[in-house]
């Protein structure tokens, strides 16, 4: 029996239509995530400056979408933002830690569910 996760991740390396998936699927996470965040760019989302805790969250939020929502491999996505394992498992578990709270939670799922809404909307588009 094959590793699922090994998988994944060997399918995600070497297909074209999968690199167009994770950047579809990297946007929408960072587009939705932008949506509970309107006073930070984009820009400050995917490199928070120094001290910006709330760009930091924002930032742990949508990595946290990519590897619990769509399944991104952490190794995939420590080797695309130059993050190390570490950092990418510290900030999954604030996020995990935060979801206990209601209106934590809410807003998450509220933003998961746009950027699924993202990615189904790019994958159709690309399909036309």
């Amino acid at each position: 029996m094959t590793n699922p996760i090994a998988e994944i991740d060997r399918l995600l390396s070497h297909s074209w239509q999968a690199e167009q998936d994770l950047r579809g699927i990297t946007a929408a996470c960072f587009a939705a995530t932008s949506e509970l965040f309107p006073l930070l760019s984009i820009r400050d989302i995917i490199a928070p400056p120094h001290e910006w805790f709330d760009a930091a969250l924002a930032r742990q939020i949508a990595y946290h979408m990519m590897v619990r929502q769509f399944y991104v491999p952490k190794r995939r996505l420590c080797d695309e933002f130059a993050r190390t394992r570490e950092a990418v498992n510290r900030g999954l578990r604030v996020v995990d830690e935060r979801l206990a709270e209601p209106a934590f939670a809410a807003g998450y799922h509220g933003a998961a569910d746009r950027a699924r809404a993202l990615v189904l909307t790019d994958r159709i588009e690309r399909a036309a």
